[in-house]
């Protein structure tokens, strides 16, 4: 299947995220199911979570940090990016508490998340997002946020759900690409953000199984087609097209000249989620998340004119609405 992206791929972090709003997967409609138990401590090892920071369940006692994503400045923000922590949950009827703790001198004192508001919007089983309350060390709590289980998310308490076969990110146990009906079932109509490891960002929103919406760096509304294909186990395929118009001149005398593109880009994407990015341009590591790597970004003026882009790699996201990075 073919998919087609913003001509401005890469743009920066506030620019991305200041039109990202809901969209498919990520309402919370009245269709939603809930759950007034908080899922086991053991089910949320392996899970990420994202509410501004993300943090990723490792074993049962450790997690990563990584807060290179969000606009606010109010969580920790290491100076190594991602960082190794360690972790205490407790739960006790329809909440479950967190506290995150790290040796890291730029992390500072403990994070302590209190999670509650289980919701399934998909009705699929599985926990797309939760509410939060945050206090740092013995400070006041914060005010309560959304977090959104962006990877392996754990099976609703009380829901029949089969998820061994399923793959990791989308809350199984098997580490290999989606195929076709599961990329359908589990990332059309959520957010797909894309973290670049030289800094800049871009998101698309899946409308439909071949359908994205955007917007530029100039706030310009963009629609294309995409199409994802499954390559094999550790591999899947994006292949983008995008076709834009480009109007010059203005004046009686002179009048208009029209310009097309056409603009193909393929992203190869490792969903095996093993090995955190090396970021060799701020000299730390990146997040797990999905590997992307862009092999080909090709734009054909009507004029003849070709231009070509660089390769380039990061780590991909799904969200079911990213604009909670901007809270």
């Amino acid at each position: 299947m073919i998919l087609k992206l913003p001509y401005a791929c890469c743009i920066p972090l506030f620019a991305c995220l200041a039109f990202v709003g809901c969209n498919g997967g990520g309402d919370s409609s009245s269709s939603a199911t809930t759950s007034s138990e908080a899922p086991a401590v053991l089910d949320i090892i392996g899970s990420e979570i994202a509410f501004n920071p993300v943090i990723k369940f490792t074993t049962a006692t450790d997690c990563t940090y990584d807060n290179t994503l969000a606009l606010e400045r109010t969580f920790p923000q290491p100076s190594a990016g991602l960082i190794q922590a360690t972790y205490t949950a407790l739960k006790s009827g329809d909440t479950l508490t967190v506290t995150i703790s790290s040796t890291d001198s730029t992390f500072g004192e403990d994070l302590v998340l209190v999670m509650t508001g289980w919701m399934d919007l998909d009705n699929d089983g599985l926990i797309d997002q939760c509410s939060i309350q945050p206090t740092l060390g013995d400070d006041q709590p914060l005010a309560q946020m959304t977090a959104q289980f962006t990877d392996n998310p754990p099976a609703l308490p009380g829901a029949v759900v089969s998820t061994a076969n399923l793959p990791i990110f989308a809350g199984g146990d098997s580490n290999r690409s989606p195929t076709l009906t599961e990329w359908n079932n589990y990332v059309v109509g959520k957010q797909l953000v894309f973290l670049y490891t030289d800094g800049n960002l871009s998101s698309l929103n899946l409308s439909s199984s071949s359908v994205y919406t955007a917007q530029d760096a100039s706030g310009n509304d963009l629609q294309g087609t995409y199409d994802y294909d499954r390559v094999d186990d550790t591999k899947g395929r994006l292949t983008i097209y995008e076709t834009k118009t480009y109007t010059y001149g203005q004046s009686q005398t002179a009048g208009t000249t029209v310009i097309t593109s056409d603009r193909r880009a393929i992203f190869d994407l490792n969903f095996y989620n093993t090995d955190p990015l090396y970021d060799s341009f701020f000299n730390k590591l990146g997040g797990l998340g999905i590997h992307f790597y862009r092999t080909t970004d090709e734009e054909t003026l009507s004029t003849g004119t070709t231009t070509t882009k660089s390769t380039a790699y990061g780590s991909l996201r799904v969200y079911n609405d990213a604009s909670l990075l901007a809270e």
